[in-house]
């Protein structure tokens, strides 16, 4: 897989927050072809504390559906830190009611399975190249 960008992804950390491994996997992947450095939490409770520690942190990739906290009650707390913390979900919840509800606190929405262009091009949004 070959990634070309304008965006600088050297100096971008991306905080992955995801419990199923494979899903994980696929993401980690893109992030290290990006070139970005990847930070993974595998639950809300864990990106809220990295939020908390880690000020190098640009942008979230954050599940919806996660045991212990799941992504919108992460993303509500993490926004009362980071205010302009970029976060997208990402989640298997493709109706469009359901992309809705989350609209009031998520910066943008992608569906599983995860498209790697639909996925650069929401990355690149939230970036000035």
């Amino acid at each position: 897989m070959i990634v070309r960008s304008n965006v600088n992804w050297r100096n971008k950390t991306i905080l992955i927050v995801e419990d199923d491994w494979a899903n994980y996997l696929y993401l980690k992947e893109v992030v290290s072809e990006l070139g970005a450095k990847m930070l993974y939490a595998r639950n809300g409770v864990e990106a809220v504390e990295f939020c908390k520690k880690e000020e190098e942190i640009n942008m979230i990739l954050m599940d919806i559906k996660m045991p212990e906290m799941n992504g919108y009650e992460a993303t509500m707390q993490i926004k009362k830190i980071k205010p302009n913390l970029p976060i997208i979900a990402q989640s298997a919840y493709a109706l469009q009611n359901e992309i809705y509800k989350y609209n009031d606190v998520f910066d943008g929405y992608i569906t599983k399975p995860i498209n790697i262009d639909t996925l650069k091009e929401e990355l690149e949004k939230h970036f000035v190249i």
